[in-house]
Protein backbone atom coordinates (compact mmCIF):
# COMPACT_ATOMS: atom_id res chain seq x y z
CA UNK A 1 0.00 0.00 0.00
CA UNK A 2 2.86 2.40 0.78
CA UNK A 3 4.39 1.83 -2.64
CA UNK A 4 1.00 2.26 -4.34
CA UNK A 5 0.45 5.53 -2.51
CA UNK A 6 3.88 6.78 -3.53
CA UNK A 7 3.33 5.97 -7.19
CA UNK A 8 -0.07 7.64 -7.25
CA UNK A 9 1.13 10.69 -5.36
CA UNK A 10 3.72 11.62 -7.98
CA UNK A 11 1.66 10.67 -11.05
CA UNK A 12 1.15 14.26 -12.13
CA UNK A 13 4.70 15.19 -11.20
CA UNK A 14 5.96 12.65 -13.71
CA UNK A 15 3.82 14.15 -16.46
CA UNK A 16 4.87 17.68 -15.67
CA UNK A 17 8.51 16.70 -15.35
CA UNK A 18 8.47 15.46 -18.95
CA UNK A 19 7.26 18.87 -20.02
CA UNK A 20 9.80 20.60 -17.80
CA UNK A 21 12.63 18.79 -19.55
CA UNK A 22 11.81 20.92 -22.57
CA UNK A 23 11.98 24.07 -20.47
CA UNK A 24 15.75 24.11 -20.98
CA UNK A 25 15.00 25.73 -24.33
CA UNK A 26 14.30 28.84 -22.29
CA UNK A 27 17.99 28.89 -21.33
CA UNK A 28 18.98 31.55 -23.83
CA UNK A 29 19.71 35.25 -23.95
CA UNK A 30 20.74 37.02 -20.77
CA UNK A 31 20.29 35.64 -17.27
CA UNK A 32 17.26 37.91 -16.89
CA UNK A 33 15.78 36.47 -20.08
CA UNK A 34 16.24 32.97 -18.69
CA UNK A 35 14.52 33.89 -15.44
CA UNK A 36 11.62 35.67 -17.11
CA UNK A 37 10.82 32.96 -19.68
CA UNK A 38 11.24 30.01 -17.30
CA UNK A 39 9.08 31.64 -14.65
CA UNK A 40 6.29 32.25 -17.15
CA UNK A 41 6.37 28.61 -18.23
CA UNK A 42 6.82 26.86 -14.87
CA UNK A 43 5.05 29.00 -12.25
CA UNK A 44 1.54 27.56 -12.94
CA UNK A 45 2.95 24.10 -12.24
CA UNK A 46 4.30 25.25 -8.87
CA UNK A 47 0.99 26.90 -7.98
CA UNK A 48 -1.00 23.83 -8.99
CA UNK A 49 1.16 21.56 -6.83
CA UNK A 50 0.82 23.78 -3.76
CA UNK A 51 -2.94 24.14 -4.19
CA UNK A 52 -3.44 20.39 -4.64
CA UNK A 53 -1.74 19.83 -1.29
CA UNK A 54 -4.62 21.67 0.44
CA UNK A 55 -7.34 19.25 -0.68
CA UNK A 56 -8.85 16.27 1.13
CA UNK A 57 -7.86 17.03 4.70
CA UNK A 58 -11.34 16.53 6.24
CA UNK A 59 -14.71 14.95 5.53
CA UNK A 60 -16.68 15.94 8.64
CA UNK A 61 -16.72 18.68 11.24
CA UNK A 62 -17.15 16.13 14.02
CA UNK A 63 -14.13 15.66 16.28
CA UNK A 64 -13.70 11.99 17.04
CA UNK A 65 -13.50 10.69 20.60
CA UNK A 66 -10.17 10.20 22.33
CA UNK A 67 -8.03 7.48 20.69
CA UNK A 68 -10.62 6.73 18.01
CA UNK A 69 -8.92 6.80 14.61
CA UNK A 70 -9.24 7.00 10.84
CA UNK A 71 -6.96 5.84 8.00
CA UNK A 72 -7.77 6.68 4.40
CA UNK A 73 -6.50 7.13 0.85
CA UNK A 74 -7.19 10.63 -0.48
CA UNK A 75 -7.16 11.42 -4.21
CA UNK A 76 -7.94 14.84 -5.65
CA UNK A 77 -7.96 16.38 -9.11
CA UNK A 78 -7.45 20.14 -9.28
CA UNK A 79 -8.65 21.90 -12.42
CA UNK A 80 -6.17 24.38 -13.84
CA UNK A 81 -7.90 27.65 -14.85
CA UNK A 82 -7.57 28.73 -18.47
CA UNK A 83 -5.51 31.79 -17.57
CA UNK A 84 -2.77 29.49 -16.26
CA UNK A 85 -2.49 27.53 -19.51
CA UNK A 86 -0.67 30.28 -21.38
CA UNK A 87 1.40 33.37 -20.69
CA UNK A 88 2.18 36.54 -22.59
CA UNK A 89 5.79 37.16 -23.57
CA UNK A 90 6.36 40.88 -23.17
CA UNK A 91 9.03 41.81 -25.71
CA UNK A 92 9.97 44.93 -23.74
CA UNK A 93 11.18 42.71 -20.86
CA UNK A 94 13.64 40.77 -23.02
CA UNK A 95 17.26 41.94 -23.07
CA UNK A 96 19.18 39.76 -25.56
CA UNK A 97 16.22 38.13 -27.28
CA UNK A 98 13.29 39.36 -29.33
CA UNK A 99 10.04 37.96 -30.69
CA UNK A 100 10.27 36.78 -34.28
CA UNK A 101 6.67 37.95 -34.74
CA UNK A 102 5.69 40.63 -32.18
CA UNK A 103 2.01 39.87 -32.79
CA UNK A 104 2.54 36.19 -31.86
CA UNK A 105 3.46 36.50 -28.18
CA UNK A 106 1.17 34.03 -26.37
CA UNK A 107 3.03 30.88 -25.35
CA UNK A 108 1.82 27.72 -23.54
CA UNK A 109 2.71 27.04 -19.93
CA UNK A 110 3.33 23.52 -18.62
CA UNK A 111 -0.44 22.93 -18.77
CA UNK A 112 -0.88 24.49 -22.21
CA UNK A 113 -1.44 23.03 -25.66
CA UNK A 114 0.92 20.53 -27.25
CA UNK A 115 2.07 23.06 -29.78
CA UNK A 116 5.39 24.93 -29.98
CA UNK A 117 5.68 28.10 -27.96
CA UNK A 118 6.39 31.51 -29.41
CA UNK A 119 9.39 31.92 -31.71
CA UNK A 120 12.35 33.91 -30.37
CA UNK A 121 15.69 34.96 -31.81
CA UNK A 122 18.79 36.79 -30.70
CA UNK A 123 18.22 40.51 -31.07
CA UNK A 124 21.82 41.18 -32.16
CA UNK A 125 21.84 40.65 -35.97
CA UNK A 126 25.51 39.57 -35.86
CA UNK A 127 24.35 36.26 -34.42
CA UNK A 128 21.61 35.57 -36.94
CA UNK A 129 23.69 32.91 -38.66
CA UNK A 130 24.43 30.91 -35.54
CA UNK A 131 22.93 27.46 -35.09
CA UNK A 132 19.72 27.74 -33.03
CA UNK A 133 19.74 31.52 -33.35
CA UNK A 134 15.96 31.13 -33.63
CA UNK A 135 14.05 28.75 -31.38
CA UNK A 136 10.61 28.12 -29.90
CA UNK A 137 9.65 28.10 -26.27
CA UNK A 138 8.51 24.64 -25.05
CA UNK A 139 5.07 23.22 -25.66
CA UNK A 140 2.65 22.25 -22.89
CA UNK A 141 1.53 18.77 -21.83
CA UNK A 142 -2.01 19.30 -23.12
CA UNK A 143 -3.57 18.50 -19.74
CA UNK A 144 -5.34 21.08 -17.58
CA UNK A 145 -5.55 19.03 -14.40
CA UNK A 146 -3.32 18.32 -11.40
CA UNK A 147 -3.96 14.98 -9.65
CA UNK A 148 -2.58 14.43 -6.16
CA UNK A 149 -3.00 11.53 -3.76
CA UNK A 150 -1.68 10.17 -0.48
CA UNK A 151 -2.43 8.25 2.68
CA UNK A 152 -3.46 10.11 5.81
CA UNK A 153 -4.60 9.22 9.30
CA UNK A 154 -6.28 10.87 12.25
CA UNK A 155 -6.74 10.20 15.97
CA UNK A 156 -8.94 11.76 18.61
CA UNK A 157 -7.29 13.56 21.55
CA UNK A 158 -8.54 14.95 24.87
CA UNK A 159 -10.06 18.47 25.07
CA UNK A 160 -12.15 18.01 21.92
CA UNK A 161 -9.10 17.86 19.64
CA UNK A 162 -8.25 15.64 16.69
CA UNK A 163 -4.78 15.23 15.17
CA UNK A 164 -4.30 14.29 11.51
CA UNK A 165 -1.13 13.51 9.55
CA UNK A 166 0.13 12.82 6.03
CA UNK A 167 3.51 11.34 5.20
CA UNK A 168 5.42 10.05 2.17
CA UNK A 169 9.08 9.21 2.86
CA UNK A 170 11.70 10.49 0.44
CA UNK A 171 12.07 7.96 -2.33
CA UNK A 172 12.84 7.62 -6.00
CA UNK A 173 10.13 6.48 -8.37
CA UNK A 174 10.66 3.49 -10.64
CA UNK A 175 9.09 4.91 -13.78
CA UNK A 176 10.60 8.41 -13.36
CA UNK A 177 14.34 7.94 -13.60
CA UNK A 178 16.37 10.39 -11.56
CA UNK A 179 13.45 11.65 -9.46
CA UNK A 180 12.66 11.88 -5.77
CA UNK A 181 9.60 13.08 -3.86
CA UNK A 182 8.66 13.46 -0.22
CA UNK A 183 5.71 14.97 1.61
CA UNK A 184 4.51 15.40 5.17
CA UNK A 185 1.73 17.29 6.87
CA UNK A 186 0.03 17.80 10.24
CA UNK A 187 -3.45 19.09 11.02
CA UNK A 188 -5.55 19.88 14.09
CA UNK A 189 -9.33 20.03 14.42
CA UNK A 190 -11.12 21.48 17.44
CA UNK A 191 -14.80 21.33 18.41
CA UNK A 192 -16.18 24.88 18.70
CA UNK A 193 -19.51 23.88 20.23
CA UNK A 194 -17.88 23.68 23.66
CA UNK A 195 -17.67 27.48 23.65
CA UNK A 196 -21.36 27.99 22.85
CA UNK A 197 -24.15 27.92 25.44
CA UNK A 198 -25.60 24.42 25.24
CA UNK A 199 -23.46 23.96 22.16
CA UNK A 200 -23.32 20.19 22.52
CA UNK A 201 -27.09 20.14 21.99
CA UNK A 202 -26.86 21.71 18.55
CA UNK A 203 -28.16 19.41 15.77
CA UNK A 204 -24.94 19.84 13.78
CA UNK A 205 -21.19 19.82 14.34
CA UNK A 206 -19.04 22.95 14.20
CA UNK A 207 -15.24 23.01 14.39
CA UNK A 208 -12.09 24.95 13.57
CA UNK A 209 -9.41 23.33 11.42
CA UNK A 210 -5.82 24.13 10.48
CA UNK A 211 -3.25 22.09 8.53
CA UNK A 212 0.36 22.57 7.48
CA UNK A 213 2.06 20.47 4.79
CA UNK A 214 5.36 20.44 2.91
CA UNK A 215 6.44 18.74 -0.33
CA UNK A 216 9.80 18.41 -2.07
CA UNK A 217 10.32 17.11 -5.59
CA UNK A 218 13.50 16.77 -7.68
CA UNK A 219 13.80 15.61 -11.28
CA UNK A 220 16.97 15.22 -13.31
CA UNK A 221 16.48 16.87 -16.69
CA UNK A 222 18.68 14.38 -18.52
CA UNK A 223 18.72 11.18 -16.41
CA UNK A 224 21.78 9.00 -16.90
CA UNK A 225 23.76 11.68 -18.73
CA UNK A 226 26.03 12.37 -15.78
CA UNK A 227 25.38 16.11 -15.85
CA UNK A 228 24.00 18.10 -12.95
CA UNK A 229 20.88 19.57 -14.58
CA UNK A 230 17.70 19.19 -12.56
CA UNK A 231 14.44 20.83 -11.56
CA UNK A 232 13.84 21.29 -7.83
CA UNK A 233 10.43 22.18 -6.44
CA UNK A 234 9.45 22.80 -2.83
CA UNK A 235 5.97 23.77 -1.69
CA UNK A 236 4.44 24.67 1.68
CA UNK A 237 0.78 25.21 2.56
CA UNK A 238 -1.23 26.38 5.55
CA UNK A 239 -4.95 25.59 5.42
CA UNK A 240 -7.44 27.31 7.75
CA UNK A 241 -11.13 26.39 7.82
CA UNK A 242 -14.36 26.66 9.75
CA UNK A 243 -16.18 23.35 9.30
CA UNK A 244 -19.83 22.37 9.67
CA UNK A 245 -21.47 18.98 9.15
CA UNK A 246 -24.76 17.20 9.68
CA UNK A 247 -25.27 13.44 9.91
CA UNK A 248 -28.41 11.89 8.39
CA UNK A 249 -28.55 8.15 9.06
CA UNK A 250 -25.46 6.70 7.33
CA UNK A 251 -24.75 9.91 5.37
CA UNK A 252 -22.92 13.04 6.49
CA UNK A 253 -23.19 16.35 4.68
CA UNK A 254 -20.20 18.63 5.29
CA UNK A 255 -18.66 21.89 4.19
CA UNK A 256 -15.82 24.22 5.01
CA UNK A 257 -14.69 27.76 4.28
CA UNK A 258 -11.45 29.58 4.96
CA UNK A 259 -8.13 30.67 3.50
CA UNK A 260 -5.17 28.87 1.94
CA UNK A 261 -1.69 30.31 2.53
CA UNK A 262 0.40 28.63 -0.18
CA UNK A 263 3.94 29.15 -1.39
CA UNK A 264 6.17 27.29 -3.83
CA UNK A 265 9.73 27.60 -5.07
CA UNK A 266 11.20 26.28 -8.31
CA UNK A 267 14.89 26.16 -9.12
CA UNK A 268 16.67 24.99 -12.25
CA UNK A 269 19.97 23.68 -10.99
CA UNK A 270 23.11 22.75 -12.88
CA UNK A 271 25.32 24.18 -15.61
CA UNK A 272 23.73 25.42 -18.85
CA UNK A 273 25.36 26.63 -22.06
CA UNK A 274 23.99 29.77 -23.66
CA UNK A 275 25.01 32.55 -26.05
CA UNK A 276 25.65 36.10 -24.86
CA UNK A 277 25.79 38.41 -27.92
CA UNK A 278 27.21 41.23 -25.80
CA UNK A 279 30.40 39.23 -25.29
CA UNK A 280 31.84 39.47 -28.81
CA UNK A 281 35.15 37.79 -28.00
CA UNK A 282 33.53 34.76 -26.34
CA UNK A 283 29.76 34.55 -26.88
CA UNK A 284 29.56 30.95 -25.65
CA UNK A 285 28.82 31.26 -21.94
CA UNK A 286 27.72 29.06 -19.07
CA UNK A 287 25.14 29.75 -16.37
CA UNK A 288 25.20 27.87 -13.06
CA UNK A 289 21.89 27.36 -11.26
CA UNK A 290 20.34 30.08 -13.44
CA UNK A 291 16.69 29.95 -12.39
CA UNK A 292 15.06 30.42 -9.02
CA UNK A 293 11.69 31.96 -8.24
CA UNK A 294 8.88 31.88 -5.70
CA UNK A 295 5.14 32.04 -6.26
CA UNK A 296 2.09 32.23 -4.01
CA UNK A 297 -0.56 32.85 -6.66
CA UNK A 298 -2.59 29.83 -5.49
CA UNK A 299 -3.20 31.44 -2.08
CA UNK A 300 -6.68 32.75 -1.41
CA UNK A 301 -10.18 32.05 -0.13
CA UNK A 302 -11.43 28.49 -0.58
CA UNK A 303 -14.41 26.40 0.42
CA UNK A 304 -15.92 23.02 -0.28
CA UNK A 305 -19.12 20.99 -0.03
CA UNK A 306 -19.22 17.22 0.26
CA UNK A 307 -20.99 14.05 1.30
CA UNK A 308 -19.68 11.06 3.23
CA UNK A 309 -21.17 7.59 3.51
CA UNK A 310 -20.60 4.92 6.15
CA UNK A 311 -20.65 1.22 5.28
CA UNK A 312 -19.77 -2.09 6.94
CA UNK A 313 -19.56 -0.44 10.39
CA UNK A 314 -16.08 1.09 9.94
CA UNK A 315 -15.93 1.63 6.16
CA UNK A 316 -16.07 5.23 4.89
CA UNK A 317 -16.08 7.00 1.53
CA UNK A 318 -16.52 10.70 0.82
CA UNK A 319 -16.69 12.97 -2.20
CA UNK A 320 -16.45 16.77 -2.22
CA UNK A 321 -15.96 19.71 -4.57
CA UNK A 322 -13.69 22.62 -3.70
CA UNK A 323 -14.09 26.20 -4.91
CA UNK A 324 -11.07 28.51 -5.01
CA UNK A 325 -8.26 29.68 -7.27
CA UNK A 326 -8.35 26.10 -8.56
CA UNK A 327 -11.57 24.10 -8.39
CA UNK A 328 -11.04 20.50 -7.32
CA UNK A 329 -12.80 17.16 -6.93
CA UNK A 330 -11.68 14.96 -4.02
CA UNK A 331 -12.38 11.30 -3.25
CA UNK A 332 -11.55 9.90 0.19
CA UNK A 333 -11.94 6.19 1.06
CA UNK A 334 -10.80 4.22 4.10
CA UNK A 335 -11.61 3.04 7.60
CA UNK A 336 -13.01 5.20 10.34
CA UNK A 337 -13.70 4.16 13.92
CA UNK A 338 -16.16 6.50 15.62
CA UNK A 339 -17.91 8.25 12.80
Amino acid sequence: MKRLSLILSIFILSIAAKAQINSSSAIAGSLNDMQYLSEGYLSPFADAVSYSMTNGWYNTAKVRKTFRFEVSLVTSISIVPNEMKSFEVDGSRLERLELVDPTDNISPTVFGDKSPGVALRYADPRFGGLVNSEFNLPQGIGMGVMPMTGIQGGVGLPLDLELKARFIPSSGVTFIEGSSVSQWGLALKHDLRRYLPKGKLLPFHLSAFAAYSSLNFNQELQPGSGNDKEISLSANTLVTRILVSKKLLFLTLYGGAGYNFNSANISMLGTYDYIDPSNVSDPNQQAIDPIKFDTNDSSGLAGNLGIRAKFLIIGMVSLDYTFGNFNALTLNAGFSWDL
